[in-house]
């Protein structure tokens, strides 16, 4: 590959581009390299847990357990990892009957087929020893108390009542928490509506950010409130960008995850010198649907210089979802801010107000991207053939059908240009070292 050629994820497949004349390529950092983990390592990590004892020790004496898993917006599977943890669970005296298993999606809407998912997500042999649910962030609540910040703790009454609570989940780059994983479990896997509401908005807080963990006020709270909701393990695999396991941590939903963190910035972290005018993002693999696809223009952000242009892939599998459009359409017309500080201020009802938490939560994803167009005046051209421009343009996005037309379109505007490219959405592009 050349200096000047770029190689990016369009959905599954890897294209090759050269830039045109005028355009210099800054960085098109890939995800690091580690060899892959398989059973003998989760095990590994099992009998060796951080900042905790051994989950057979905390099991014993319990009558129940609880496992919280991610949910089918997350790569992370468990069909290989969940049968070990129902093992232990079973040693220690807990048997199958005893052991529930929640899907947690906090306000994501449920997939259409949910046993489908269980059986993707899960494997065969966890759906057919344990009970599964759905979390419901609207019903069967328990309410657990206010945060230091004030903001009200509601989480699955199932979880609450539960005498085992365990975690399950993947650490990668996440637009809010910084990294997924540890007190994700709880906040905002299986809280309330409100709860998560309350966290995710504070966004526009500093510190917070792609692959920024410590004083990110945001996993600050989660922290806070899955102490709260007394989350007594963790089991994490770091997963490389197909989603395959590379690291496994266990234990303490704080300690342990910051050792799996250490080991996911070796994968993901791509710094540049400085940060481009023309950044190319890719939805892969949060392709599923195209809000879920925005994470990877999230996670170039620090790599690009205000009032640049962001080329973004995406297969948008599933299209664009009604309340996304509704939303980035409302903004588009009215701007943020206001809305926005409606919000902060509870108003929870109005047709401009009620898409940016119903029916999923899109303040997280939806208010970065946000600032970046309105505060930054960052440009984002979407190359797809999912979506039209009839439906893009109403939402604040350019769009292209190809990488060709979406590079002629801004090299007309920008002859002369330093580019970033990430491979795939996992990878951030900082001019800057996160702590």
């Amino acid at each position: 590959m050349s200096a000047s050629t770029i190689r990016i994820h369009d959905g599954e497949a890897i294209v090759e581009f050269q830039l045109p004349e005028g355009w210099y390529l800054l960085g098109n950092p890939k995800t690091g390299r580690i060899p892959l983990i398989g059973r003998r390592e989760m095990i590994r990590a099992l009998e060796n847990p951080i900042g905790k004892p051994r989950l057979e020790q905390l099991a014993r004496g319990k009558k129940n357990a609880v496992i919280i898993a991610s949910d089918v917006t997350r790569p992370v599977r468990g069909e290989e990892a969940i049968p070990l943890l129902l093992d232990i669970l079973n040693r220690a005296g807990i048997p199958d009957g005893q052991i529930q298993l929640i899907m947690g999606g906090g306000s994501h809407v449920p997939p259409e087929d949910l046993q489908k998912a269980y059986r993707q997500k899960y494997g065969s042999e966890v759906v057919g020893r344990v009970k599964i649910l759905y979390h419901d962030p609207d019903r069967d609540l328990v309410c657990l108390g206010t945060t230091r910040r004030g903001h009200r703790v509601e989480i699955s009454r199932q979880v609450a009542e539960a005498d085992l609570k365990i975690g399950f989940g993947g650490i990668l780059p996440h637009a809010l928490g910084g990294y997924s994983g540890g007190a994700k479990s709880i906040l905002p896997a299986v809280a309330s509506r409100e709860t998560i509401i309350q966290n995710h908005l504070m966004v526009v807080e500093p510190g917070v950010g792609m692959g920024l963990v410590e004083g990110n006020p945001i996993r600050e709270e989660m922290e806070e409130v899955a102490e709260m909701a007394g989350l007594d393990f963790i089991f994490n695999l770091v997963i490389n960008t197909e989603g395959q396991p590379v690291g496994a941590v266990s234990g303490d939903f704080k300690e342990a995850h910051r050792e799996g963190v250490r080991l996911a910035r070796e994968i993901y972290q791509g710094e540049l010198v400085r940060p481009a005018q023309v950044v190319f993002t890719s939805g892969h693999p949060f392709d599923i649907h195209f809000y879920q696809s925005l994470n990877g223009p999230c996670a170039a952000l620090n790599g690009c210089v205000d009032g640049g242009t962001i080329i973004h892939l995406t297969q948008a599998y599933e299209g664009v979802r009604p309340g996304t459009k509704k939303l980035f359409s409302i903004v588009n017309r009215l701007g943020y801010r206001d809305l926005f500080e409606r919000l902060r201020r509870g108003e929870r009802e109005g047709e401009e107000i009620r898409p940016f938490f119903y029916p999923e939560i899109n303040i997280g994803v939806g208010t970065t991207i946000f600032r970046a167009m309105f505060d930054r005046q960052i440009r984002i051209v979407v190359v797809t053939r999912a979506v039209g421009e009839e439906e893009l343009r109403p939402m604040g996005f350019e769009h292209a059908k190809n990488l060709e037309e979406a590079v002629a379109m801004v090299h007309r505007r920008i002859p002369e240009a330093e580019v970033a490219a990430q491979f795939n959405a996992k990878v951030i592009l900082s001019a800057t070292k996160p702590k």
